[in-house]
């Protein structure tokens, strides 16, 4: 893989990671639970690498279209 496509990739999980922890921080906020920002970041994390895991399962066992 290309240098620069690292970096894009890289790049995108670093701007999800910050969007769902602020969604989590700003959840814990508006729900009046002592959420921390750490706290947040990780759940964050686990959430995006649980995701990321199923998205790859997904697409090994999806059906692939015979071109034909």
């Amino acid at each position: 893989m290309k240098r620069r496509r690292w970096w894009s990739v890289i790049g995108l999980w670093a701007m999800w990671w910050v969007a769902i922890t602020t969604v989590f921080w700003l959840l814990g906020k508006l729900l009046g639970q002592s959420a921390s920002l750490v706290g947040c970041a990780a759940s964050a994390v686990l959430v995006i690498v649980v995701g990321e895991i199923g998205d790859r399962i997904r697409r090994r066992f999806s059906p692939r279209r015979e071109v034909g």
